[in-house]
Parts: structure tokens; C-alpha cells; sequence
């Protein structure tokens, strides 16, 4: 009897066990990083950007809205489609700088004063069940600001508006 016990319950243990680790690689499923955007506004127009990347379905879509020194027009692009390999460029450089990890441990501070023409920059993290976080951005805004800028650059041809700086 105690045989036949100690069989069910271990037979219903393992059963729990792998239910949970079935849910939990579903929510890994639905909670992967689908994509990311950066942003700054400035109160100079010039100095203000904004790039998003993000994987939908089977496409990787990038929108983009720069202006570069060395270029004579703003580039701005809108649904651009791009490579898969630029969007696991991306999930590499996540990976190195933890950029979704930061946004979810964002913590803003509490300001007495609210400057109306500050300079913000805000990264944001989507995720594949539609979730999403900002935050202003952290250590890594440089290395995927110039991310961003190089695949501009590599599409600009296919801007959807020529407006002089």
C-alpha cells in the first residue's frame, strides 16, 4: 500500500514539475524581446532623433529619424524593411549592454521642478506579448545610438523624404 502511495505521489510530482517548466518556457516564449527603440528630444529640432527596430512576424522593420553632420538631408525612414541580421545585431548588443534589464529596473526620481525644454532620451524595450518599458537612457545610449545611426546610414537610400537640414 504504501508502495502504491509513494508511486502516485511521485508520478503526480513529476507530472506538477513539468507542467511548470512547460509554462515557464511558454512565458520565455511570449516575453522575448521583439524590439527597441531610442530617442531624444532636444529643444534644438537639429539635435533631436529618433530610431525603432522590431521584429514582426517574419519581417524586421526599422523606422528611423536622423539628422547627420556629414549628410545634406534629414534621413527618415518609415517601415523600412531590412535584413534579419540587423536584428540580431541588435539582440547581441542587448545581450552585451542588458539594455532591457535596465529599463525594467528603472527607477525615476522625483523632481521638484519640471524643465519644459530639457533634453530627454528615452529607451524603450517591446516585447513579443506586447508588453513594453521606457526609461531614460542608460551607459549604453552611445554604442546603440551609433548601432542605430550605421543602419541609417546603410538604408538611407531608401528615405521617404528629402528635407534639408
Amino acid at each position: 500500500m504504501v508502495y502504491i502511495i509513494t508511486s502516485v505521489v511521485g508520478f503526480l510530482l513529476t507530472i506538477i514539475i513539468s507542467a511548470g517548466y512547460s509554462s515557464m518556457a511558454e512565458n520565455n516564449k511570449r516575453n522575448q524581446l521583439s524590439g527597441v527603440s531610442l530617442s531624444q528630444r532636444h529643444m534644438n529640432y537639429g539635435n533631436s532623433y529618433s530610431f525603432f527596430l522590431r521584429k514582426e512576424n517574419d519581417r524586421v522593420v526599422f523606422n528611423a529619424d536622423v539628422r547627420l553632420c556629414e549628410e545634406p538631408y534629414e534621413i527618415i525612414l518609415e517601415e523600412c524593411l531590412i535584413e534579419d541580421t540587423y536584428f540580431n545585431k541588435l539582440l547581441e548588443l542587448e545581450n552585451k549592454c542588458n539594455i532591457s534589464g535596465y529599463v525594467k529596473s528603472f527607477k525615476k526620481k522625483p523632481s521638484l521642478f519640471q524643465v519644459m525644454d530639457k533634453t530627454e532620451n528615452i529607451t524603450s524595450v517591446y516585447y513579443s506579448d506586447l508588453a513594453d518599458r521606457s526609461a531614460s537612457s542608460g551607459e549604453y545610449k552611445d554604442e546603440l545610438y551609433n548601432f542605430f545611426v550605421d543602419l541609417a546610414k546603410i538604408y538611407k537610400d531608401k528615405s521617404v523624404a528629402k528635407t534639408l537640414k
